[in-house]
């Protein structure tokens, strides 16, 4: 038990949002600066609407999390006092863990809570091998709009609007409209674009 004790007073909890991060970089050589935009850049909306949606696919299919919420230790988890982790209960109630109640004889019959995964659980849950921290992954992105194209000398910034398609329905907003922004830029050598940032994930503790 008292590694119980020691893993319950390290648990944190990180919700990883989607936000902005380099998706695929570019060859290490340096890049030539251009004296004009490359005719590869002159997409319609629609057309740059296509190419990050394409991205944001074979980001997703490849298995990167789109909407994650971490937390530090693996199921089960074993807590004392329900009180200090709401998140728990609130997996519970969107079908993701069970929760089962037992008392000890650890400091006067405490009652101990013990949260285990659901079948539904199961197809969400994943263990990050490079960190002391498992959780729940979920959501696709629909990109909806381009709402503002941005040419410089030598990339462009698009501003586009998207949701995050299935969440569980009783854990997060559905079809909740954010705005995002990626840069593209263009490598002579290779004839293509690269997403400098706005498309993949950055780790964000609150």
């Amino acid at each position: 038990m008292e590694l119980i004790k020691y893993l319950l007073s390290t648990i944190a909890v990180t919700i990883i949002g989607l936000t902005l991060n380099a998706c695929d970089t570019p060859p290490s050589q340096s890049q030539p600066k251009l004296e004009k935009l490359p005719e590869v850049f002159n997409l319609t909306e629609q057309q740059w609407q296509n190419e990050i949606q394409q991205r944001f696919d074979t980001i997703n299919g490849s298995g990167e999390p789109i909407k994650c919420i971490s937390i530090l230790m693996t199921a089960p988890y074993y807590l004392f006092d329900r009180q200090y982790m709401n998140l728990l209960q609130t997996l519970t109630e969107a079908g993701l863990l069970t929760e089962q109640i037992e008392i000890r004889e650890i400091h006067q019959n405490r009652i101990v809570y013990i949260y285990n995964l659901t079948d539904e659980g199961k197809k969400y849950y994943r263990k990050w091998p490079n960190l002391m921290s498992s959780g729940f992954c979920f959501g696709k992105v629909i990109v909806k709009s381009v709402t503002k194209i941005t040419p410089y000398s030598n990339y462009i910034e698009i501003e586009y609007q998207y949701v995050i398609d299935k969440l569980p329905p009783k854990l997060m907003p559905q079809n909740e409209l954010k705005t995002g922004t990626v840069r593209f830029d263009y490598d002579e050598q290779t004839k293509k674009l690269y997403s400098k940032y706005g498309i993949g994930l950055i780790v964000k503790k609150y």
